[in-house]
């Protein structure tokens, strides 16, 4: 048996540790994909729209932690890492005064990264869809007064996200301009990305609470929509 050559495996040793950082996130990239989030950590939890997708995920048998604003402050940065640390993926769904949106976006980029996760759904809003190219909802004369802060707060928070140059996997999801309504899940659900709303034949965008909430999970299930705006219809 020979004995005394092991240059070989130490030089391949060395350039490993060298490419540690280029190779982590592609490790981490394929095991994603092969194993689908199961611990997950809503922020707005108990809001409409995070408590949907919290009862759905618990529905699929996921792991869920519920996290509202007493538990969490989504604006700093500390406090969010030191929330989601040890779930493999974040959903968020939050609104409020003082630009707590888009500065919660922020936040998330920073407090990801250092929690160890790597996957974010961000349930924003349709006013930011366009209804000709470069016309979005929330800038047209008639878009409603009462929705106008928080539709341009959220819109604000897809351009953070898509200017954040952050190692998050993010994804922004808007439900239709108008009609997300109440109801269950059908399964019978269009998700697309892109920034103009999906319709249907008659030219209607529409899309149930319960089905909203089951394309999110499948994005997080699918590893869909990685850098995207997303949005769902029937």
């Amino acid at each position: 048996m020979r004995r005394g050559h092991p240059q070989p495996f130490g030089r391949a040793t060395e350039a490993l540790e060298e490419k540690l950082p280029e190779i982590v996130p592609l490790i981490a990239d394929f095991l994603e994909s092969v194993y689908p989030p199961t611990r997950i950590a809503v922020i707005g939890a108990t809001g409409n729209l995070g408590g949907a997708v919290t009862r759905a995920a618990l529905a699929r048998g996921l792991e869920v932690t519920p996290l509202d604003s007493g538990t969490v402050d989504v604006t700093d940065a500390d406090s969010v890492a030191a929330a989601v640390a040890g779930h493999d993926a974040v959903v968020v769904a939050v609104k409020g005064a003082d630009r707590l949106v888009p500065r919660g976006a922020l936040a998330l980029l920073d407090a990801l990264p250092a929690a160890g996760v790597g996957r974010l759904v961000f349930l924003g809003g349709g006013g930011s869809l366009e209804y000709a190219p470069g016309q979005r909802f929330v800038d047209s004369p008639n878009f409603p007064a009462e929705y106008l802060e928080t539709a341009r707060d959220q819109g604000e928070a897809l351009e953070i996200l898509r200017a954040g140059g952050s190692a998050v996997r993010w994804s922004y999801v808007s439900p239709p301009p108008v009609h997300l309504v109440p109801g269950a899940a059908t399964g019978a659900y269009r998700a697309e990305a892109r920034d103009t709303p999906l319709t249907d034949a008659e030219g209607e965008s529409r899309i149930s609470v319960g089905d909203y909430a089951e394309a999110i999970l499948d994005a997080l299930r699918d590893d869909a929509f990685i850098g995207e705006r997303f949005t769902v219809a029937y």
